[in-house]
Formats: C-alpha cells, sequence, structure tokens
C-alpha cells in the first residue's frame, strides 16, 4: 500500500523532479531486495542515497531515494 500511495503522489505532481525519501532500519537482510521489488512493481525506480547506511543498534539503517520510472 506504501509503494502504490507514493506512485500516485508522485503521479499527481506531474514533475519527474519530484522525489519520495525512504528512511528505514533493516530487521532483516533480505529487507533492501524487498523494497526495491515491490517499488519496482508500482513503477518506483529505488536509488540508495550513497553515504546514509549506519549502524543503529546492532541493525543497519539506510535511506533510499523512490522516483517515478
Amino acid at each position: 500500500m506504501l509503494f502504490d500511495t507514493v506512485n500516485q503522489l508522485l503521479r499527481a505532481r506531474e514533475s519527474r523532479k519530484c522525489k519520495f525519501i525512504l528512511a528505514y532500519v533493516s530487521r532483516a537482510k533480505t529487507m533492501d531486495s524487498m523494497i526495491i521489488v515491490e517499488a519496482s512493481k508500482h513503477k518506483l525506480q529505488m536509488k540508495e542515497v550513497l553515504g546514509t547506511r549506519s549502524i543503529v543498534g546492532n541493525l543497519e539503517g539506510v535511506i533510499f531515494e523512490a522516483t517515478l520510472e
């Protein structure tokens, strides 16, 4: 539901310059690939923001930018 909403909001803006920023702490190693696959199903391109990976407690945090394909 998240990526469906993001897709609708970005399309409503009718601008390729709009981005959605997703920041999260991964609780499973497969989470990054799952996020990218799910976003792709909703016609979104996910790009990791370089230099944003960091350790939070014993988990890894990361920030992604989502844009329309």
